[in-house]
């Protein structure tokens, strides 16, 4: 039975049968199986990875002491930190997101000022695509903090004894709640119609996240943001972070080869 097609009365999706999640379960237990695989082995590499990323890019200063920081280096430290910031959002309290992100990205606004007056050409033209870019992460952190978190938690809900066998409520819910939200932008809005209340009634039964929670993500699903599954992203990927670093590179490389004050942080840049 495929799930959007489930009953055409809300009563039925809002007491959907154990014996169709554990059907759903079974035949997504060999993916769920490799999943806990995959994620038990990444588990150290990604706790690693992410107490690397909720530190700022450090962009050390060589200047002498008393003398003010150059346009460029001054930019790059703003921006990395408002990367940073958006990278970690989903850690943070929620209602503690939306000042954390606004002094950051007024950060970068600030920074971005000195530099377009006083770069050469080249500079500016890279320094408009970061600030570009910057200006993206702001619009969407919210957003992408709501997504990720969640589906972290929702992740965190899966079965980590067998994949393949579970038959718990909660485990079940969990697994088909995070696949609804993942696969949620490439519904047509019929589907989404019908599986709105499947996502309410999953999320209910995972008992990962709390009713605010719980609220704010189907709140997010009824609005639908453009790039939903670049918010999301993925074990391995995260297109928006990608960006950044994209951008970033050719920026740090047109600094370089400007005539910036002897002692310019940019020279000992990371690579």
């Amino acid at each position: 039975m495929n799930p959007v097609d489930l009953g055409t009365t809300v009563p039925a999706l809002l007491a959907l049968p154990i014996g169709f999640l554990t059907a759903r379960w079974a035949r997504r237990g060999g993916g769920r199986a490799a999943a806990a695989v995959l994620d038990a082995g990444l588990r150290p590499t990604r706790a690693a990875v992410g107490a690397a990323r909720v530190q700022e890019p450090t962009v050390p200063d060589l200047r002498r002491p008393g003398t003010p920081t150059d346009p460029a280096t001054a930019f790059l430290r703003a921006a990395d930190a408002l990367a940073a910031t958006v990278r970690g959002l989903p850690e943070v309290e929620h209602d503690r997101r939306g000042a954390r992100l606004a002094r950051h990205a007024l950060a970068v606004e600030t920074g971005y000022g000195p530099l377009e007056r006083s770069a050469t050409p080249l500079l500016r033209s890279r320094a408009r695509a970061l600030l570009g870019h910057c200006r993206e992460l702001e619009r969407v952190a919210l957003d992408r903090a709501v997504l990720r978190s969640a589906v972290r938690a929702l992740e965190q809900g899966w079965c980590d004894v067998n994949a393949e066998l579970c038959d718990h409520p909660h485990h079940i819910a969990a697994s088909l709640a995070r696949d609804v939200v993942v696969e949620w932008s490439g519904k047509d809005e019929a589907q989404r119609g019908r599986d709105r209340d499947l996502l309410e009634h999953c999320l209910r039964e995972s008992r990962c996240l709390s009713g605010e929670e719980g609220a704010r993500l189907l709140a997010l699903a009824d609005r639908l943001p453009a790039g939903w599954s670049q918010l999301i992203g993925g074990y391995f990927r995260d297109p928006l972070m990608e960006r950044f670093a994209e951008l970033r590179a050719p920026f740090v490389e047109a600094a370089r080869c400007t005539e910036v004050p002897v002692g310019s942080a940019l020279g000992e840049d990371l690579p």
